[in-house]
């Protein structure tokens, strides 16, 4: 699947030597903090190979991420397209959105994300707002044993 990316979540373990190795692969990382985004960096990462993807980010992190290049980064609410609009508009965006994680054994697809039928709603605003979305974000959860 050449257009699909995976992105490793850092949280997961942040370790620098797991970090390089999987840099080494040429796999993405999901951050979801200011100090994530760090830690990847500070591994030699290039910041194109980086995600910020936290539901609810602060103006600050926008900034410092933005600062550091790192461009790519998710939504999945009106409110975080306006806070991105203000201080990161030249960013390129991610709708995040909630999928059926019924077949995982931790359901963390319900957590995060917008409803399908509300996308159409969210990208009208980011292009009101004259915001680049370039892709789209789900989770399926963990231990998940199904494709469906």
């Amino acid at each position: 699947m050449p257009r699909i990316k995976p992105y490793y979540a850092v949280k997961c373990n942040n370790t620098p030597i797991v970090l390089e190795i999987l840099a080494s692969l040429g796999l993405g990382f999901d951050c979801a903090s200011k100090n994530e985004i760090a830690d990847v960096l500070s591994c030699g990462v290039s910041p194109s190979k980086i995600i910020y993807a936290n539901p609810c980010k602060s103006k600050s992190h926008i900034e410092y991420a933005m600062s550091e290049n790192v461009e790519l980064m998710t939504f999945d609410n009106e409110e975080e397209l306006y806070k991105i609009a203000d201080c990161a508009p030249e960013a390129k965006l991610v709708v995040r959105i909630k999928v059926d994680d019924s077949h995982s054994k931790y359901h963390l697809g319900r957590k995060f994300g917008i409803v399908v039928k509300k996308v159409p709603y969210l990208l009208q605003v980011a292009k009101h707002l004259g915001l680049d979305v370039v892709g789209v974000s789900f989770h399926v959860g963990s231990g998940c044993d199904s494709c469906e």
